[in-house]
């Protein structure tokens, strides 16, 4: 004898199909979560799939299912903190450098340490060099985008400009001066604002790379 098994109706059967969804989001937003906290204390090598699990309160099965291993939990991390950034770079206004000097500062000093970490596998792993390509292209067209008012009307003179202050914004930059150097934030600051103001005071319509 054939049973029939009763269906669902409509309604309970899209509330049990939101709720899954919804817990299928909170269980991606907590492993991400502990993602980001690991990769921002510990070196890639030193991130593990069996700590993320732990400290998202899951299987690392359910990891491995969600983000398919490390590499890629590390692209899914990357990807969100990549469009965290541009979201606030985005409200930076053109035509004041020292708003821009202090959200990049601003940035680097909860983040420099990790943008550090990653950048040492620039070359040995894929996603990452993949994802510091595009962040530095990204920067280029934010400097071009937010001091573009202030730059010299001569395209080599623009270029050079643009290459100084790639220089002066630049993490590497904050990292020589805060780290190496054990400059203060205050420091660091005055310094590199000084390279900006160098390299903006060459803004002359008619001005040449040697000033002719």
């Amino acid at each position: 004898m054939i049973r029939h098994v009763p269906k669902l109706p409509s309604s309970r059967r899209t509330y049990q199909q939101v709720a899954r969804a919804h817990a299928t989001q909170e269980t991606e937003r907590r492993v991400l979560a502990a993602a980001t906290q690991l990769f921002a204390e510990r070196y890639y090598d030193d991130v593990h799939i069996e700590d993320v699990a732990r400290l998202a309160g899951v299987t690392a099965k359910t990891v491995q299912r969600r983000f398919g291993g490390k590499e890629g939990l590390a692209q899914a991390f990357l990807a969100a903190a990549g469009k965290h950034n541009a979201e606030l770079r985005d409200r930076v206004p053109a035509g004041d450098p020292e708003l821009a000097l202090d959200f990049i500062l601003g940035m680097y000093e909860p983040l420099g340490d990790t943008l550090m970490r990653t950048l040492s596998l620039d070359g040995r792993i894929p996603v990452v060099t993949a994802m510091a390509e595009t962040g530095r292209a990204l920067h280029w067209a934010w400097l071009e985008r937010v001091f573009g008012p202030l730059l010299a009307h001569d395209s080599s003179v623009r270029q050079c400009q643009l290459a100084q202050l790639l220089l002066a914004t630049d993490v590497y930059a904050w990292k020589l001066l805060r780290r190496d150097r054990g400059l203060s934030p205050v420091e660091t600051r005055d310094v590199l604002l000084g390279l900006v103001h160098d390299a903006l005071a060459r803004t002359f319509a008619n001005s040449s790379p040697h000033g002719a």
